[in-house]
């Protein structure tokens, strides 16, 4: 059974890999700064400023590459894994 999993991981292209592990960080990163946010200011009205004021862009971007990078990079250690079990 693992090993049968092992050998799927193997085959998947990498960008498949790598959208999961984007999907999953992205949404944590995403609960993570919004619990943050609200314990910093104490409500969520800094977000609607921001979007206001455009400041989101910035943000968002640098969230967003970071998300691209972090799958990427796991989708390869994971696959590199997978191939060395094999």
């Amino acid at each position: 059974m693992a090993n049968q999993k092992v050998k799927k991981i193997a085959t998947t292209p990498l960008w498949k890999l790598a959208i999961r592990f984007m999907i999953s960080f992205g949404f944590i990163l995403a609960i993570v700064f919004t619990a943050a946010e609200l314990f910093k200011n104490g409500n969520l009205n800094a977000i609607s400023e921001s979007f206001e004021d455009g400041t989101w862009v910035p943000f968002v971007a640098t969230r967003v590459a970071i998300i691209i990078g972090y799958g990427f990079v796991m989708a390869f250690l994971t696959k590199s894994k997978a191939k060395n079990i094999l």
